[in-house]
């Protein structure tokens, strides 16, 4: 028997051993996702803000996401805007304190502070979902929708933490993070 006819018995050992292996592993994924719509796509423009001629209805988008990892306590949301403010910034929406049970949000909870969970302050200083309302011909901003999977109890945090109290606080308590991303201009 050559060499490599006695190889291709344990070759191919490991090639079963890998692809019973990757199944396992992608059930383990931690996925935000807004239901029926693929990364990286606009908004409607029922997300937009419903201030000064932004043209929408200020409805947060519907949040759907699998189970965290082993440990995790509760979830925390953030919806930032990095090309807001000319490259400075806007937080559009910080939510903390969701129950490890929640794997949904319904659409338009985030505006009407209806979502269980406790709220932080937005750019503009007030709680709750904002929607987007780039400048007129300003080029397509970016709004990176993260999930933080937290080992800290749904009542650990106070509320009206800005995004960057909020991300300091949970230093040392993420799981894991899952993002989205949609576009908006006008």
């Amino acid at each position: 028997m050559t060499r490599l006819t006695s190889l291709n018995p344990w070759l191919a050992a490991v090639a079963v051993a890998l692809c019973v292996q990757f199944p396992a592993q992608a059930q383990e994924r931690f996925t935000l996702s807004i239901p029926g719509v693929s990364d990286n796509r606009l908004f409607t423009s029922a997300a937009a803000s419903d201030a000064n001629g932004c043209g929408g209805k200020n409805q947060s988008p519907a949040l759907s996401w699998n189970a965290g990892p082993p440990g995790t306590l509760s979830y925390a949301i953030v919806m930032h805007d990095p090309d807001g403010q000319k490259g400075l910034g806007v937080d559009h929406w910080i939510h903390y304190g969701i129950k490890a049970s929640t794997r949904q949000i319904p659409a338009g909870v985030g505006a009407k502070n209806a979502l269980e969970g406790v709220s932080g302050n937005n750019s503009k200083g007030s709680t709750g979902y904002i929607g987007p309302c780039p400048p007129v011909g300003d080029s397509s901003h970016h709004y990176l929708i993260q999930l933080y999977a937290l080992d800290l109890a749904p009542d650990a945090l106070p509320a009206g933490l800005t995004r960057a109290q909020l991300l300091e606080q949970i230093k040392g308590h993420v799981l894991k993070n899952s993002s989205v991303v949609r576009r908006y201009h006008r």
